[in-house]
């Protein structure tokens, strides 16, 4: 659907690919690699995010093949090696994994001076491959649009199916705002469409970022209003 898309908004093929910053060159071959459960993942280096309680961990491998995974809670996280092993962590709130990176989330009460280590051995220690997460990523090729679409104008946009509106709104993010929010350890999902109102969830570093529900939320309005429609308004919940 990207490729669809990308003709009717005039992107070129490398803008509508959607594809993050973050993706390593090894990737695939992790992806290869983990299905007989020997990948050994190494932290590469750890990132600052622009939210002071979140850090990016950057892998050597692909850990997930398709979609994101999130863990908001130590319950959440039960039965899962990786999960248990980051919320025995004193302070842990959030892990988030996308593409070769995993974000973690902490509590302001703790400094990051001693967690580093202890998030770096965990995911050293225990995570594995993922095949799938808690949502597929939208990768483009496999979707296809209900109808036939040429153009799309604020005089069209009101008018198509809630599906077809819906799909080229997610369409949008997966060009133009999630690789962004990946580069600096976040991430979002669309979670609704309530007449004129975009409903998103943030993940990872975006989650409890101040500049999530400023800036970035602004900057995301006004893209969906200069390709879609005026009167789109974005609310993250």
């Amino acid at each position: 659907m990207l490729r669809k898309l990308a003709r009717i908004f005039g992107w070129t093929s490398e803008e509508g690919e959607g594809t993050g910053k973050n993706k390593s060159p090894s990737a695939s071959q992790g992806e290869s690699n983990s299905r007989n459960g020997k990948t050994k993942f190494r932290v590469e280096h750890v990132a600052q995010t622009p939210n002071p309680d979140a850090v990016q961990f950057v892998l050597n491998e692909s850990v997930i093949s398709n979609g994101t995974k999130s863990f908001a809670s130590a319950e959440q996280a039960k039965g899962d090696p990786l999960g248990e092993a980051l919320f025995n962590i004193f302070g842990i709130e959030n892990v988030y994994l996308n593409e070769n990176f995993a974000t973690v989330n902490k509590s302001p009460i703790r400094g990051w001076n001693n967690m580093i280590d202890e998030i770096k051995q965990a995911l050293e220690t225990h995570l594995t491959h993922y095949d799938a997460g808690d949502e597929p990523k939208n990768s483009g090729q496999e979707l296809e649009l209900d109808e036939e679409i040429t153009e799309i104008t604020p005089d069209t946009f009101f008018k198509l199916k809630e599906e077809t509106k819906f799909k080229i709104i997610d369409a949008l993010f997966e060009q133009s705002i999630r690789p962004a929010l990946a580069a600096d350890g976040g991430g979002l999902t669309l979670q609704g469409l309530k007449g004129n109102v975009i409903q998103i969830e943030y993940q990872g570093a975006c989650g409890t970022c101040p500049s999530s529900r400023t800036g970035t939320l602004q900057y995301i309005e006004t893209m969906l209003k200069e390709n879609l429609h005026p009167d789109l308004e974005i609310q993250a919940i």
